[in-house]
């Protein structure tokens, strides 16, 4: 094989690999979104009893994920975030960028995590979720994520009459 076959040969396997990637990407992604969407039906299912005007609302709206190595300008990340709000304190829960194998993560913002920790909830691959909460550089408090956990999470929102 001659040097020009051999580079025509490294192009079509670059190709390949591409286009490969690229279709990977495209599923991951697609699961992405469908995960998100179930998850958001499921806090809707959950939170339904006790919806009530100007006390428990919850809405969704369109929303596309962005970060530091995509902008939200080429995101092809669509989704939703999901809105609740609750004594008049908003919680969001809002998609961050795919990570890496199709990893998913939401950011929980309006519920404190000590005073400069974070919330997430982390799509695992048995396709239950854990609620993650970092603060600082120790390793993050993990919790299996269900309708009671969100209930918990949600009353340290309601105000405590203090008479």
């Amino acid at each position: 094989m001659n040097d020009v076959q051999q580079l025509g040969e490294m192009l079509r396997h670059y190709a390949e690999s591409e286009a490969h990637k690229k279709q990977l990407f495209t599923t991951q992604s697609d699961e992405w979104a469908t995960r998100i969407g179930a998850l958001f039906d499921q806090i809707e299912q959950w939170l339904e009893p006790v919806k009530a005007p100007n006390l428990l609302e919850v809405s969704r709206e369109a929303y596309v994920a962005s970060g530091p190595s995509v902008p939200v300008e080429t995101s092809t990340f669509k989704t939703e975030k999901l809105s609740i709000v609750i004594a008049g304190k908003p919680v969001e829960f809002v998609p961050d960028v795919m990570g890496s194998g199709g990893q998913i993560s939401l950011a929980v913002m309006g519920l404190t995590a000590a005073r400069y920790g974070s919330i997430s909830l982390v799509g695992l691959a048995d396709g239950a979720w854990q609620w993650r909460k970092t603060n600082g550089l120790k390793d993050p408090d993990t919790f299996a994520f269900d309708a009671n956990f969100l209930a918990q999470q949600l009353q340290s929102l309601i105000p405590r009459d203090r008479s």
